[in-house]
């Protein structure tokens, strides 16, 4: 049994939607499939499919309808043309790092004389810093413009406007209450706007400043605005959907040198790059530079033409972006254990505390323990000698962070963000406090982190409808993001192959299913399972992708989520037990008394128990070892005669010493050779003459114990201090009936059956036991 780590639900389209599904395939030439992913969007007709499948330019909205666009316009054309100092202020992540760059260059081909400055995260902070607004002023700047912040900077720009330079501020944050007094406020949100499309990132609101400044469109910086865009997780829809779609074309083509040799090092096929590939590729190589070392070495890959420099850069930028990995690694071990110990003490949130953590990817850990967990999740660090501590927050569907924390700004010294997100500062002092207050603000949401996410499946394949050609027409459904989904389809499957784990620590997994590989990060431990016998259907939630080797392109899938109702059989049958098959969770059943006394002793309280007591525990969606082989098959079946005591997943030791499957049944002829022998002795020392009796007769010692047990049973014998004696009998036993030769029969069958059948062949008996179907 394999639980979904999600709430899976599965697109339903009405009656009328599903009767549109096979005349819109025809009218537009795509697969039954494409056509109901269009239809759930809601275009329902070959116009609406066109203009969704190929975006145009004129699509993209007018930049001088942004707010103040106007204003922006005349004031940097202004210190052009009197050859003003002009610094451009940016931010440190990818959509900052884009929109400097872009905003540069365009001044740069301007004739401007301009400067940029990429904020430090932990020197700066984010946003309009005062020191730093001093020393720009200071080296003579005339003129400020902002990228991908200022609107939240009111208090230094001010000051700086009352110094007599000017600031034009470019953004596309949330609004605060008070602005700044700025020469322009270029925003697509700013109150009264009636710019038609709200959703722009920081780069594509410099790329409108950029397009009004020249009076052309800036063709050449689309490459920048589709990574910006797509790493600010904005709106793939509207003019963003033209945009992005634009900007990966011109990055196919690979002019700008510092992103060709970014990717050439990523590995990623140049001329096949995705919106994918740039989420998960590209722009955190970009965003790892603000993360561990100076983000201004991301303008200068972005905007240099020397092909020997883009190398150096991006060589820079992919040890950045390792260094920010093994810093995730380290710092999620260490964080595993708190995190255990609060999920144990049931809280619905959780604040995990660290000490000298790196605080530049406390956002990236934090994300992780909430996809983990699904609960909303602050990790924040103190260093050696500060009393601050400084952290970051994710949240999740249903919880809104940033109304939580913003009624105890008392218990923090900086706090900002929004529903999903947060940054904040707080005295280590005031950590219990804060995990109470967060607490309380769960149940005053109704919130008690039980509920699973969810998770939108767009639809239901087969195995044998997963192609090539299937995973190039999804591709005219892309960019993917916000608002358009990258479509997650449900695969059953009732067998895998090729069940392997990747990775150094054995971290994530690949399996096939019909032949095609599924890839799945960070579901390593589900190999022992999905290499054990299963009855289906297994239950994939996947993306559909393709893996290029070598020039070689082959369709895989992603693996979101994975589910299986049914228990799992793990056949780890032995004849020799070590500790390390008692390493498992869950409970150990245990038939030989003497065996069951020797393992308590190394498992904890309660996990080792007898035949009788297993009978009256519930099993549901536990794990159990069944560790010596049964007696016999109503033994073992007598332990699921509680219908709801079907455990997870059932691992098979079958530890036994003495087989009378391999001794074999005594027949009528052993049965008798062994009684002439023993009426000619009459009475045998057992100590002394087994060992010769049984090769004398031929017989296998084990079976020939059991033959003296069956006629102990009988009365045909005695036997006192080790020695035997033939009883006078004169009463017709008939052998195979007596207890003793039931109790070897059944045995006998119980290892046939459990020991000596392949490993299919036992789960299966054990499916049928369990009466699963």
């Amino acid at each position: 049994m394999i639980n979904a780590h999600y709430q899976w639900k599965i697109t339903q389209l009405t009656k009328d939607e599903q009767g549109l599904i096979d005349d819109l395939a025809k009218q537009t030439g795509c697969s039954p499939i494409i056509a109901q992913l269009l239809i759930s969007k809601g275009i329902k007709t070959p116009e609406a499919v066109q203009a969704f499948i190929h975006p145009a330019i004129d699509s993209i909205h007018d930049p001088h309808l942004l707010h103040d666009m106007d204003k922006a316009v005349d004031r940097i054309q202004q210190a052009i043309a009197d050859q003003e100092r002009i610094t451009i202020y940016g931010d440190y992540d990818a959509d900052g790092i884009t929109s400097t760059a872009l905003m540069y260059e365009t001044l740069q081909d301007l004739g401007a004389d301009v400067h940029y400055y990429i904020p430090d995260r932990f020197k700066d902070g984010y946003g309009p810093n005062a020191e730093v607004y001093r020393q720009i002023v200071n080296d003579g700047t005339k003129l400020i413009v902002t990228v991908d912040n200022g609107v939240s900077g009111k208090d230094v720009i001010d000051s700086v406007m009352g110094q007599g330079v000017d600031v034009v501020v470019t953004d596309h944050h949330e609004m605060p209450g008070e602005l700044p007094n700025a020469t322009a406020i270029v925003h697509p949100r700013f109150p009264g706007s009636k710019y038609p499309f709200p959703d722009l990132s920081g780069v594509g609101v410099a790329f409108k400043v950029a397009w009004a400044l020249t009076g052309e469109f800036p063709e050449e910086m689309l490459d920048l605005v589709a990574i910006g865009e797509i790493a600010d997780l904005v709106s793939v829809n509207d003019e963003n959907r033209s945009l992005i779609s634009f900007g990966i074309q011109a990055l196919r083509a690979g002019t700008r040198p510092g992103l060709h040799a970014l990717v050439d090092l990523s590995n990623v096929n140049e001329q096949n790059i995705t919106s994918t590939d740039i989420a998960f590729t590209i722009a955190p190589r970009l965003n790892a530079l603000g993360r561990v070392s100076n983000a201004s070495k991301g303008v200068e890959l972005l905007t240099t033409f020397d092909e020997a420099t883009a190398k150096q850069l991006a060589q820079q930028v992919e040890n950045a972006n390792d260094r920010r990995k093994q810093l995730v690694d380290q710092i999620v071990k260490e964080a595993q254990p708190i995190v255990d110990k609060l999920i144990e003490a049931g809280s619905p949130t959780l604040i995990v505390f660290g000490h000298n953590w790196h605080q530049g990817v406390l956002g990236i850990i934090a994300s992780r323990i909430v996809e983990q967990t699904g609960k909303p999740t602050i990790v924040a660090s103190v260093n050696d000698g500060d009393d601050v501590a400084k952290g970051s927050g994710r949240s999740v569907d249903g919880f809104d962070l940033f109304q939580a924390l913003d009624g105890h700004r008392d218990l923090m010294t900086t706090f900002g963000g929004h529903p999903a997100a947060c940054g904040l500062s707080f005295m280590a002092s005031n950590l219990e406090q804060l995990q109470d207050a967060l607490n309380d603000e769960a149940a005053n949401q109704g919130f008690s982190g039980q509920k699973k996410q969810s998770l939108q499946i767009a639809g239901q394949l087969t195995p044998t409808e997963i192609s090539n050609q299937l995973y190039e027409q999804l591709m005219l459904l892309s960019p993917f993001g916000p608002d358009n989904d990258e479509p997650i389809f449900e695969v059953d499957t009732n067998s895998v192959t090729d069940v392997r784990t990747m990775g150094q620590d054995h971290t994530h997994l690949k399996f096939k299913v019909n032949g095609v590989q599924v890839v799945a990060f960070n579901k390593g431990a589900l190999a022992s399972q999905l290499s054990a016998q299963f009855k289906g259907p297994l239950k994939l939630a996947v993306k559909i992708s393709v893996n290029e080797w070598r020039g070689k392109r082959s369709i895989q899938l992603m693996l979101v989520d994975i589910q299986l109702a049914n228990p799992v059989v793990v056949d780890q049958r032995t004849n020799r037990l070590s500790p390390t098959l008692f390493s498992a969770p869950g409970y150990y059943i245990v038939y030989d008394q003497k065996l069951l006394d020797n393992i308590k002793t190394h498992l904890p309280a309660g996990m080792a128990i007898s035949a009788e007591q297993a009978v009256q525990v519930d099993f549901s969606n536990a794990t159990l070892t069944i560790v010596d082989c049964p007696p016999s098959l109503a033994s073992f079946e007598d332990l699921f005669k509680n219908g709801n005591t079907v455990p997870s997943l059932i691992r098979l030791l079958l530890f036994q010493p003495h087989s009378i499957y391999l001794a074999g049944m005594p027949n009528r002829q052993d049965f008798a050779s062994l009684y002439r022998f023993l009426y000619g002795q009459h009475k045998l020392d057992l100590g002394q003459y087994f060992t010769p009796l049984a090769n004398y007769l031929k017989i296998n010692a084990e079976k020939l114990k059991c033959m003296i047990k069956v006629f102990s049973d009988a009365g045909f014998v005695t036997i006192n201090d080790g020695i035997l004696n033939l009883s006078n009998h004169s009463t017709k036993v008939d052998l195979k009936q007596t207890d003793q030769y039931l109790k070897m029969a059944a045995q006998y069958r119980a290892e046939k059956i459990l020991l000596f059948s392949d490993s299919k062949e036992v789960a299966e008996w054990l499916f049928n036991c369990l009466n699963v179907k």
